[in-house]
């Protein structure tokens, strides 16, 4: 049992076993608060007949101090993170690449994951705001639904960055993303040097997506010259949903029945949307024969240009996009400025975005080992077995 004695500390009488409990209380300046507590501790006052002699005050003495100290401990930022589904290889890579790098640097990540529903992605906002975070990275399902999430993440005094996809119509903070004109470029570029003439099929991804969008234009400038000298003729296009596969399926079916006419090449602007294309080709024995492109390096995409089924992907280092992200947005929670990072700009309809821009590259098959697998994007094993 303690005995019955009293510390005094600024004139407020309590007993040894309350101590702790008083100094776990959380202050609203840590430092100030331990400053003084410092300097109480120099005018204890005893009453006469109290000594500090017992090894258990000591140890009271002594635990306070620990507890004020852990208590000046200011934690790191907290990031929320928000994709817009986890059906690509990439967003696996991206959440673990960008999580790591967080936490190297003090903070933690809230992750969520819409499962491609710009509705639930909302409400996913509403939520992560709610428990408390300094900065969001948002890749949006939907560019223009997702000016709401903004608009309540500044109504919090949360910064915002559109990540990969730049969200329209709001005053976002900063989008990092990879160059859509490069992939377009890259695509086109590939396709004409295989195929000069003949029939183009254009197969492009979901217009809410602005990326799809960019690169869709960035292909037909590309093809242009060559459409106005006669060269190649554009016998489809159209824009998926979703980048959904099936719908790849069913709109190229439809295209080379009605047509009867084989194309050249197809440009898509994903690598399910050229895997469902390839399904089709498989039913008329041209896939040998048909240049097909794609986008993102996902491993259908690497199998099929193993097998001669595709010519090519646009492979993008989401690792590096994910861990650049990951630094800029702990910047920002620290106040630090990064208007030094963002050498470019874009219009989303309502202000110039300030944007960074990074390289893509040109993957086929002779060039796998040294691109995806070296990046560690993939295994050796995972690729060839």
């Amino acid at each position: 049992m303690y005995p019955k004695k009293t510390f005094v500390f600024n004139q407020l009488q309590m007993k040894p076993s309350i101590v702790k409990q008083v100094y776990t209380i959380q202050f609203a300046d840590s430092l100030l608060f331990l400053r003084g507590f410092l300097q109480d501790i120099n005018y204890i006052k005893f009453n006469s007949k109290m000594k500090l002699q017992t090894s258990i005050h000591r140890v009271i003495y002594v635990f306070c101090v620990m507890l004020v100290l852990t208590s000046c401990q200011k934690s790191g930022p907290t990031i929320g993170f928000m994709l817009p589904h986890m059906g690509n290889r990439r967003y696996v890579v991206e959440k673990a690449a960008f999580t790591k790098r967080v936490e190297e640097l003090g903070g933690k990540v809230i992750f969520m994951s819409a499962d491609n529903d710009e509705e639930k992605q909302i409400t996913q906002a509403k939520e992560i705001l709610k428990q408390g975070i300094d900065v969001l990275v948002l890749d949006p399902v939907n560019r223009f639904r997702a000016a709401e999430m903004i608009r309540l993440a500044h109504d919090k005094d949360v910064k915002v960055i559109s990540y990969d996809r730049l969200v329209a119509n709001c005053n976002v903070d900063a989008l990092i993303t990879f160059d859509p004109a490069a992939i377009g470029n890259q695509m086109t570029s590939y396709a004409l040097s295989r195929r000069p003439e003949g029939k183009y099929i254009i197969l492009g991804g979901d217009k809410s997506d602005i990326n799809a969008v960019l690169v869709g234009k960035a292909v037909e400038k590309s093809l242009e010259p060559a459409i106005k000298s006669g060269k190649i003729r554009i016998l489809y296009e159209s824009y998926l949903d979703k980048y959904s596969e099936d719908d790849a399926k069913n709109e190229l079916a439809a295209c080379l029945k009605l047509s009867m006419e084989k194309p050249d090449a197809i440009i898509t602007s994903g690598d399910f949307l050229a895997n469902g294309a390839i399904d089709v080709l498989s039913t008329y024995g041209w896939n040998d024969e048909v240049l097909v492109t794609g986008q993102n390096g996902e491993l259908v995409a690497l199998k099929n240009i193993l097998k001669n089924k595709q010519a090519m992907t646009v492979y993008k280092p989401v690792k590096k996009m994910a861990t650049t992200t990951a630094e800029i947005a702990v910047d920002l929670s620290k106040g630090k400025k990064v208007k030094n990072f963002f050498k470019s700009s874009i219009f989303n309809g309502s202000v110039d975005v300030p944007s960074t821009f990074l390289d893509v590259i040109t993957v086929d098959a002779t060039n796998i080992k040294s691109t995806v697998i070296a990046d560690g994007f993939y295994t050796d094993e995972e690729v060839f077995k």
